[in-house]
């Protein structure tokens, strides 16, 4: 049970004066008697993690880390899921958190906040926590049978939440996802489509009729509603990668291309994300696609010896050993010490039928490592 005038309370905005202005409202009406202050999505989860919080104030619009994915974070984690929550948003995102907040907030409030809407909206959540409505009762009874194991349990509690409230499109969205852990793709698919049709946010219904179409086997599907979960919450990037990367080993590399494409698109193209991708398809040999985001990164990390590298070798299996040449030479001007980069470079020269080229790696090669054999096995050949 929550004591309104004992709680403790985190209030996260990225900016300083409405903590505090949210503070001495709370102390005016006298909610509250702990009152803790985040500034960033990450500062709010660390304080979240290491101390017991009843209610939690978090702004929706925060730069670094959105309130969005703060709040995703926490409804994933076992020991924060039940966390009070208030979304405070601006009236340009008014929309997009009613809708969003229907399955995963306990209430919005618009700025500017007042005392009155302030007090409004506390007592509710928690009198609803305090005392959770049918619907809320039974979807956490269906949480905890399925963490049990027993799933047909799970999805008689949530047709009971869904009986209790069938207007609200979680219930509805729990139904789909037990259905889908039973792997009752159909009864799945039905329930599912329906929470998303009452709800064009529910990130969750999206992202889990993706997985049910991908079991479906049918990717044109998939793919769709993959991309409409990750237009919704950058969250859902993640899923989008291993999305692609399960395509590529069914072997359609066309269609994970479209979808790594996308992603980076939606991600803005990040150097980090473009190096996964790469270095997964070089791993399974989807070598035009690797080169092209390779070349994309050393334009804006041109220090990155192994890139130049990876590069160098991913060439040689295409069979473009000029280029190849080109990248290892980059590399090996880079790290001048990597005994690989020199050996991987004498060898091109060899393939190239320059055995003149290919004295002076392996030579400088033999001055960092004297007994390297490799090295001196090719230096026979040059001579």
């Amino acid at each position: 049970m929550i004591d309104i005038r004992e709680m403790t309370v985190l209030i996260v905005d990225d900016m300083v004066n409405m903590t505090k202005s949210i503070q001495n409202m709370m102390k005016v009406i006298k909610y509250g008697r702990n009152f803790l202050c985040a500034h960033t999505g990450k500062e709010a989860l660390d304080i979240l993690r290491r101390e017991p919080i009843d209610l939690l104030f978090l702004d929706y619009n925060m730069h670094e880390m959105p309130g969005a994915e703060v709040l995703r974070v926490i409804r994933d984690d076992i020991n924060l899921r039940d966390l009070s929550v208030i979304m405070i948003t601006a009236e340009a995102y008014k929309d997009f958190v009613a809708e969003v907040g229907e399955s995963e907030i306990d209430a919005y409030i618009l700025k500017p906040v007042t005392i009155k809407l302030l007090q409004e909206k506390v007592s509710f959540v928690v009198e609803k926590a305090n005392n959770p409505p049918p619907m809320v009762y039974h979807l956490k009874n269906a949480r905890d049978f399925e963490e049990k194991g027993d799933i047909d349990a799970a999805i008689r509690e949530a047709e009971m939440a869904m009986e209790a409230n069938p207007k609200v499109t979680r219930p509805i969205r729990e139904l789909g996802y037990f259905y889908f852990k039973k792997n009752d793709l159909k009864e799945a698919e039905k329930w599912l489509l329906k929470a998303a049709k009452m709800n064009y946010l529910d990130v969750f219904a999206f992202h889990y009729l993706g997985e049910t179409y991908l079991k479906l086997n049918d990717i044109e599907k998939a793919s769709h509603y993959f991309e409409k979960a990750m237009k919704i919450s950058p969250r859902q990037i993640r899923r989008g990668v291993d999305f692609g990367k399960i395509l590529i080993q069914r072997k359609m590399d066309k269609r994970a291309i479209q979808v790594f494409n996308k992603v980076l698109d939606l991600h803005g193209s990040s150097l980090e994300l473009r190096e996964e991708i790469a270095d997964f398809c070089i791993n399974e040999g989807v070598d035009e696609y690797a080169v092209k985001l390779l070349e994309s990164i050393v334009k804006e990390l041109p220090d990155r010896s192994d890139l130049f590298f990876k590069l160098g070798k991913t060439m040689e299996r295409l069979g473009n050993i000029n280029k190849a040449g080109t990248y290892l030479i980059n590399a090996s001007k880079i790290d001048k010490q990597n005994v690989d980069i020199k050996i991987s470079l004498a060898k091109n020269y060899l393939t190239l039928g320059n055995p003149i080229l290919a004295e002076k790696p392996l030579r400088d090669t033999l001055k960092i490592d004297p007994k390297n054999e490799v090295a001196k096995e090719l230096l026979r050949q040059c001579a």
